[in-house]
């Protein structure tokens, strides 16, 4: 950027009028205008956030003369773009565009911004050090990149809520992995427009079909499915290597409950109290929420499933959205989900129990021992003893009864212990 800065006062960049002579224009303005307080990771990246769809707008051919809900002023100020929505205030029919206000709303033709690097990170956080004095560790650091997936926005948004909204800008606090952990609940929570505008691609038709496959676990095989793929890198959704899989698991996360909160919303609180699963000790009896849950998916999955929006992953959220039900009482779950994978992993943390789900549906005679072996490999990598696979049958009730589709069977796999619920 100092490059550009040099060149253009230099009159090498030029041609009054351009999109281009605006956009350095903006640069320098930016530049110049930068409030002289230190200059935290936060306040950078929100102005680079802020820049970012200033160049938007100039390279979109929005009129720059377009008024922002932020403030009296115009485009030709970064710092009166006060969010995202703005972008739907002034985006016209002569600029066409890919969904609501939001980080996503490009235009139509192929636009990405790439995510920060791990290295990226730690030089925008060494910044916040040299100027505070309070440390990211590299702990911290590593936690922090592995929730943000190096996004922009959540790489500040995640820094920004620790210092700023949990530790109150006290320099003085230190910086621990449970406070990034908490960052990381809370952001999801909110849902900040950043994060609440997920559910507007959700619905995509190039966008579904890829979200249904990572969360299946199926491979994406349809036509137009490089298109679809390309698409959703572009949108910044997915990941950009192999196997596709959401790009951080914050985006994951928002996803899912945006997925599952028909069915949560949906299932009666006196199946779903917390305390009801509970052992004397406090510890979470998981077999007696299986139990549970069996019973629950008998008598409404077919009706629920059938008018669901979502049914090409009906089992699986299902699942979760009970889970979900039942953890918010004290505890949280990680879900790991990737295109090819055949399954869907599920880690529940409850205060200092480790619990592994592996969701998997009945294809033919090879699922469920696959399951199991897949199982007894994810448990030796956790460092876990013990499992469950929860196996939804793909065929009607009219080809198999509840009676012989429904059982519990305990295997041992190279001294892990596996417990197989089928329904």
């Amino acid at each position: 950027m100092d490059n550009i800065f040099f060149l253009y006062r230099r009159g090498e960049l030029h041609g009054k009028g351009t999109k281009s002579s605006l956009l350095i224009s903006a640069l320098v303005h930016n530049s110049e205008e930068m409030p002289t307080e230190k200059k935290s990771v936060w306040s950078i990246t929100r102005s680079l956030n802020k820049l970012i769809l200033f160049a938007w707008f100039i390279l979109a051919g929005v009129p720059i003369c377009a008024q922002f809900s932020g403030g009296s002023g115009t485009i030709a100020d970064p710092y009166l773009i006060s969010n995202f929505t703005d972008l739907a205030t002034i985006s016209s029919s002569s600029t066409p565009s890919i969904g609501s206000g939001s980080p996503f709303n490009i235009k139509a033709k192929s636009f990405f911004l790439p995510a920060f690097s791990n290295e990226e990170v730690r030089g925008l956080l060494d910044q916040h050090t040299q100027d505070t004095g309070q440390v990211f560790s590299e702990e911290v650091l590593q936690k922090l990149y592995a929730y943000s997936g190096g996004q922009p926005w959540l790489t500040n948004a995640l820094a920004n809520e620790v210092v700023s909204e949990m530790l109150k800008n006290d320099y003085t606090q230190e910086i621990t992995l449970d406070l990034i952990e908490l960052a990381k609940e809370r952001l999801i929570e909110q849902r900040q427009t950043h994060l609440d505008s997920l559910a507007d691609k959700i619905d995509d038709p190039r966008v579904r079909p890829i979200i249904m496959s990572i969360i299946t676990g199926d491979s994406p095989a349809f036509d137009g499915a490089d298109d679809a793929i390309r698409y959703c890198r572009d949108l910044g959704l997915i990941s950009t290597g192999n196997p596709i899989q959401f790009a951080n698991p914050i985006y994951r996360e928002i996803i899912t409950r945006i997925l599952t909160i028909g069915f949560s919303v949906s299932i009666n609180q006196d199946i779903a109290q917390t305390i009801w699963y509970l052992n004397a000790d406090g510890t979470l009896n998981m077999d007696k929420l299986l139990d549970a849950f069996t019973d629950f998916y008998r008598w409404n999955s077919e009706s629920w499933i059938d008018r669901y929006k979502y049914k090409e992953a009906g089992h699986q959220l299902f699942l979760m959205a009970f889970l979900q039900r039942i953890i918010n009482g004290g505890g949280r779950i990680e879900r790991e989900m990737a295109t090819g994978n055949g399954r869907t992993d599920l880690v529940i943390f409850w205060k200092s129990q480790v619990i592994t789900i592996e969701i998997k549906m009945h294809h033919d005679a090879r699922s469920e021992p696959h399951g199991i072996q897949q199982l007894a490999r994810y448990l030796d990598r956790l460092g876990q003893k013990t499992g469950y696979m929860v196996l939804f049958e793909k065929k009607s009730v009219l080809e198999l009864s509840w009676e012989d589709r429904i059982r519990r069977e305990v295997h041992v796999v190279d001294n892990n212990e596996i417990i197989v619920y089928a329904m």
